[in-house]
């Protein structure tokens, strides 16, 4: 087995990411017809641009869009969509921060079947590990 230990570091380029509002559609299967009524509703925005130019989209309405969609198709309202998916932005920025201040380092066991464990640090004298394996994703304890 081939053994990797790194930190996370966070790409800076992804907030310099444009996304054209064709783009935008294919990724997405948002039509255009959606994302400007959906603009026009205060749900998402464009960037800021030249005036007369495509609309063009942030790598995070990318994934707002997306998930929106997501909730449309699983059936909910635009109104009710848009509630989840913003709750669901809040729930990921807590699980980044908090990953951002206890995650020390991966190490990959397996790079085929993405199995490996993630150094959470320490509590009450034990190292915390999350571990995904074949038997699923889960927690050990271990010796300092």
């Amino acid at each position: 087995m081939k053994e990797a230990k790194h930190k996370m570091h966070k790409p800076h380029f992804i907030h310099d990411i444009r996304i054209g509002i064709g783009d935008m559609c294919k990724i997405t299967g948002v039509t255009g017809r959606q994302l400007r009524y959906w603009e026009e509703r205060g749900y998402i925005k464009s960037l800021a641009d030249e005036k007369n130019s495509a609309r063009k989209y942030s790598w995070e309405m990318l994934y707002k869009v997306g998930s929106i969609k997501a909730f449309i198709d699983e059936g909910y309202t635009l109104a009710k969509a848009v509630e989840k998916s913003e709750l669901r932005e809040k729930e990921m920025a807590i699980i980044r921060k908090f990953m951002a201040a206890n995650m020390h380092g991966v190490e990959i066991t397996d790079e085929e079947l993405l199995y490996g464990q993630i150094d959470l640090g320490k509590c009450e004298g034990k190292k915390i590990y999350g571990v995904v394996d074949e038997n699923g994703s889960h927690l050990e304890f271990g010796e300092e």
